[in-house]
């Protein structure tokens, strides 16, 4: 019994994952498309969907604890899936197992390489702001390019920025 939960329970984990991947691909069409609104209701399902997650995960682990117990085990840390599939005697299910485990892996290092990608975006958004507000501030006007000669130059004189810091 213990077995069919832990596989309802990865199934569960592997439907979320897809479902985090579909909104990190929208959020990287967002990132480039500079839509902001999107990037909100991203982020805010995105949110959402993470509780539940954690929540599936608990059961997840409710379950391997589950499992170990009907084997006469305690669980340990280093108990991991591989583990689990040795002791599964069942042919039908050591392979159903395993399945689940190799497509969970695959959609985990899929919404890793696209958050990867997201935070790279965001990184670039961000230095171009950066750089944007700096143009506006007036930090890279010429007479910071000109050479002037040192006693030309009055040390009392400063000129006024339109923005005194960065946003």
């Amino acid at each position: 019994m213990a077995l069919h939960e832990l596989c309802e329970a990865l199934e569960t984990l592997l439907l979320q994952h897809e479902q985090m991947i579909s909104f990190a691909e929208q959020k990287k069409e967002a990132l480039i498309a500079n839509n902001v609104d999107v990037l909100n209701e991203m982020v805010n399902k995105e949110s959402r969907l993470l509780r539940l997650i954690v929540e599936t995960e608990n059961k997840r682990v409710q379950a391997v604890n589950d499992f170990l117990k009907e084997r006469g085990l305690s669980s340990t840390p280093s108990t991991n899936v591989a583990n689990i599939i040795r002791m599964i005697t069942n042919a039908e299910d050591k392979l159903r197992m395993s399945d689940l485990a190799d497509r969970l892996s695959a959609a985990v290092e899929r919404l890793r390489a696209l958050n990867d990608v997201n935070m790279r975006l965001t990184q670039q958004s961000i230095e171009f702001n950066d750089f944007s507000l700096d143009l506006l501030a007036g930090a890279y006007d010429d007479q910071d390019y000109v050479y002037k000669r040192p006693s030309d130059q009055s040390h009392a004189q400063h000129n006024l920025k339109l923005f005194d810091s960065k946003a």
